[in-house]
């Protein structure tokens, strides 16, 4: 009864706290290692391992619980965290049994306390900022959306006025300011050069609209906006479903029978038409996926994938390899899926990382992932993310969509999981994205998926039980208009590949001039059609 009580205590603890257990499972790790050295330690000693036993199981118990309620997705569970655990576990209990000396404990506990911390703080940083962010949703009243810790506002600094005047009005507020958007390329085709991000002390977050009046009242702000939390929809685990008949598309990858969208895409006549008319791109065309992290060493991914910095090629949720996938995974080379790129001559993908290992990001992060995308040479900069808004307006994104366009990039955006109307969710509400809804295999708006009856450019692609990449070379079906965004990306970036000088709205107009009818067209737009799109853009 007693030990039921004890646990029942500590699972309540467990659940009331759950933002903080990314925090402490580093911790319990390490703490578990040090157990079984010490429980070795005192059998060698020949005295009691009672405490060692004790010790041993709390931290597994504890480590147990923790993995299973943190928020990481299954499969980075099932996948990375729980076998690199468990190998570690086996590591230091093969050390322990083989110490014959107390000197010989002794440095095995420094050096499993040292390397473990090295090897698992990295887990650390983004969960602390992950849990003051909670905090701060609690604590600032005026706004329904999450802002980010290190810096609530964007200000867009209005020209000809002074720093020491903005220093001198935030000075009793203890506020501290920086620029936003500091490594722009190209700062004569925008004004975010002129964004400054605020980063207000918690005692004064309470305070947030009183500071925000007073940058107007003085003149300071040609607009202000919040730097709000973005993060990707819950991926949900699905069966892919198999076509209804066997399909020849011409490659050899196993997976293809699972990949229903290829059917209602037609993607056995586009394939057989470029092979047929020899169509060859002009050159090969780069599509950035915006998102957790890819893994680029992914067995089928990798002959496509090329890297922009190495800290944005892994991924521990999964989500950003997933639809990198979709979007250019290598067809016809035996394993795997395949992706509307007949060959590795049309696309080449690559990864820029602007949400964390739990999913999130924040407006500002997104941005700057949009500019650096665009500075690197994207052609198609895929955007599987977006969430609700608290600002009437979203002059920043938009103004980082137009520095897109200048730079020859079309931005596909997510249409949202929330069966709302996708006007009032962002980034898909802004000027100039193509917005993405999601189909199931019945050619009917997935249940989830946000409609786009009034978006001024929305097409539909197959984003339910989409089979896909995931990384430590696995494959999983998800669903969400996470899945459908990056078949846009993809086929567009075929298109760019062929035309390198598309614009965003000519492609557009190829889309949905090319679409094929769904069961729900005016929630949906048309599914994009791959052999349509690619005929029109060869005339």
């Amino acid at each position: 009864m007693v030990l039921r009580a004890v646990l029942a205590i500590f699972m309540s603890y467990f659940i009331i706290y759950n933002p903080m257990l990314e925090y402490i499972y580093p911790y319990l790790v390490i703490g578990l290692s040090l157990s079984i050295l010490w429980f070795f330690y005192r059998i060698y000693q020949d005295k009691s391992t009672l405490l060692p036993n004790i010790s041993f199981w709390g931290a597994s118990i504890f480590y147990a619980i923790t993995v299973f309620l943190t928020d990481f997705s299954f499969y980075h569970k099932l996948l990375l965290m729980l076998p690199r655990d468990l190998m570690v576990f086996v590591m230091i209990f093969l050390l322990a049994n083989n110490l014959k000396s107390t000197r010989g404990f002794f440095l095995a506990a420094i050096g499993v306390g040292f390397a473990g911390y090295l090897v698992y703080s990295s887990f650390i940083p983004d969960t602390v900022e992950q849990y003051w962010n909670t905090q701060l949703q609690q604590s600032t009243q005026s706004n329904t959306t999450e802002l980010a810790r290190d810096g609530e506002i964007l200000l867009d600094f209005k020209e000809g006025q002074q720093l020491s005047t903005l220093r001198e009005v935030l000075a009793p507020y203890g506020v501290t300011f920086k620029k936003a958007f500091p490594d722009i390329a190209h700062p004569e085709w925008t004004n975010l050069d002129e964004y400054y991000v605020l980063d207000i002390p918690e005692k004064h977050l309470g305070q947030l609209d009183v500071i925000i009046d007073l940058l107007y009242q003085n003149n300071l702000a040609d607009w202000i906006e919040h730097n709000e939390i973005i993060k990707t929809s819950p991926l949900e685990l699905s069966p892919s479903k198999p076509s209804p008949k066997p399909i020849d598309y011409g490659i050899n990858d196993p997976s293809l029978e699972q990949m229903w969208g290829f059917e209602k895409m037609q993607v056995a006549a586009y394939f057989d038409y470029l092979r047929k008319e020899k169509i060859t791109p002009k050159r090969r065309a780069k599509i950035a996926i915006l998102d957790t992290g890819v893994e680029g060493k992914h067995e089928d991914l990798k002959g496509n994938y090329i890297s922009t910095r190495s800290s944005y090629d892994s991924d521990k949720q999964t989500h950003g390899t997933h639809c990198a996938g979709i979007a250019a995974a290598v067809s016809n080379n035996g394993v795997g899926v395949a992706s509307l790129s007949l060959n590795s001559k049309f696309v080449q993908v690559t990864s820029i990382k602007v949400l964390s290992d739990y999913g999130w990001g924040t407006q500002r992060d997104i941005i700057n992932g949009m500019l650096e995308a665009s500075d690197k040479g994207a052609d198609v900069i895929s955007m599987s993310l977006g969430g609700p808004s608290s600002d009437p307006a979203q002059k920043a994104y938009e103004e980082a969509i137009r520095y897109a366009q200048k730079s020859k990039a079309i931005v596909v955006v997510a249409a949202g999981n929330d069966n709302k109307n996708a006007t009032n969710f962002v980034p898909a509400s802004c000027k100039g994205v193509i917005v993405v809804s999601a189909l199931n295999n019945e050619m009917k708006k997935a249940s989830f998926s946000n409609f786009i009856t009034d978006m001024e450019m929305g097409i539909a692609a197959p984003g339910q039980d989409i089979l896909s990449t995931v990384p430590g070379n696995k494959y999983a079906a998800y669903s969400g208009t996470s899945m459908a965004t990056p078949y846009v990306a993809g086929l567009l970036g075929v298109l760019k590949s062929l035309k390198p000088e598309l614009n965003t709205y000519d492609a557009y107009q190829i889309l949905r001039g090319t679409g094929i009818k769904t069961q729900d067209d005016a929630l949906t737009g048309k599914l994009i059609n791959p052999l349509g799109a690619v005929k029109a853009i060869q005339k």
